[in-house]
């Protein structure tokens, strides 16, 4: 994959302050500093389903383990976790994602293959797994360490709200110095940026969560929902 074709997505309070020197590095061209960059994982908890993951273990060899043993025990996992969900799910659980956890017997590290509900379809899909990750497969026993299921409730809805009314006239606080910058660069402030919105740099964006820093030779594009898209010149 050549990062030069793809946007560089920032996050996390200090993001915005490295984005454009880090797209440089990688060569890319474009970058996002996403509306509320700063608590973007806080923001990921409320669009993410509510959910659980279970896990347990049931060492032996895969082969000695039948279709229905392990379906059993799959079954036993998504009571429990329905169970666990019922109070904040209503509506129940709409997704199960059933796996095992597998290594050639002597390793001491695992890989996860989906379960499809055939142990000899577990065992291809783990020799395919190590080959693709180790480049190479062995001829030994496979050794089932834990399972493992995933259950999901429904994606929840949260719209983002668009930009508020404001302006690059009232956005302008001011200018303000940087290092390594020569001359004054203008401050503005995000919350009062609008859809449509263009800056260039250098600049710098600051908000309550997070700062931008917008090198020289980037621009920014503020879209209808407030996120900062970045362009090098």
């Amino acid at each position: 994959l050549d990062p030069r074709q793809m946007t560089l997505t920032s996050f996390g309070g200090a993001g915005g302050l490295h984005v454009c020197a880090l797209a440089d590095a990688l060569g890319m061209r474009r970058a996002m500093v996403p509306v509320h960059a700063g608590v973007l994982s806080a923001l990921g908890m409320l669009a993410a389903p509510r959910g659980r993951q279970l896990s347990r273990t049931h060492r032996g060899l895969l082969a000695e383990h039948s279709a229905a043993e392990l379906e059993a025990l799959f079954a036993e996992l998504r009571e429990e976790g329905e169970h666990s969900l019922r109070q904040e799910l209503p509506q129940g659980v709409t997704r199960h994602n059933a796996s095992l956890d597998l290594r050639y017997r002597g390793q001491s590290y695992t890989l996860n293959v989906p379960w499809r509900g055939s142990v000899e379809q577990s065992a291809a899909d783990f020799h395919q797994a190590h080959e693709g990750r180790y480049g190479h497969r062995l001829e030994l026993p496979l050794e089932l360490v834990n399972l493992r299921l995933q259950l999901r409730g429904p994606q929840p809805e949260l719209p983002l709200e668009l930009a508020r009314d404001g302006g690059a006239t009232a956005a302008l606080l001011g200018r303000t110095t940087l290092h390594g910058i020569d001359g004054a660069v203008e401050l503005w402030a995000r919350g009062q940026l609008r859809g449509g919105d263009e800056i260039r740099g250098p600049a710098l964006i600051t908000e309550q969560v997070s700062t931008t820093f917008l090198a020289p030779q980037w621009r920014c594009y503020v879209d209808p929902h407030g996120n900062l898209m970045l362009q090098r010149d």
